[in-house]
């Protein structure tokens, strides 16, 4: 708080300070480092794709409710799948009933835990 903070090694020597402790690059730009995408959605993407969805199911959930936010999205799958599902079977009962995608996370955690309580798995 309130120093200079150290550049990272690939920016030392062609840092330019400009007002307000912002840093100005000079020369070749840095290679693309993780954060916000500038298309729509492919963060979100990466998100079911790390949770295991293939690319073709992550286009189907996807279009299942093309508005909503994607944290909603994501809490909605990773509930289905923290329940023991299947990528594929989480899917499937998102395709089925919608409205799932639609409930509030605290409701679908409280929801998922009453169903783990009763001994709902993956299997079963």
């Amino acid at each position: 708080r309130g120093g200079a903070r150290p550049l990272p090694a690939a920016m030392a020597g062609r840092a330019v300070l400009s007002g307000a402790g912002r840093v100005l690059l000079a020369g070749p730009a840095l290679p693309a480092v993780p954060g916000p995408c500038p298309r729509r959605g492919c963060g979100e993407v990466a998100a079911l794709r790390a949770m295991g969805f293939s690319q073709e199911q992550t286009q189907r959930l996807l279009a299942l409710q093309p508005r909503l936010g994607p944290e909603q999205r994501e809490a909605a799958a990773a509930q289905l799948l923290l329940l023991g599902l299947s990528a594929e079977a989480a899917l499937a009962l998102l395709e089925r009933s919608p409205a799932l995608l639609r409930l509030p996370t605290e409701r679908l955690r409280e929801r998922a835990e009453e169903l783990r309580r009763l001994g709902l798995d993956g299997g079963r």
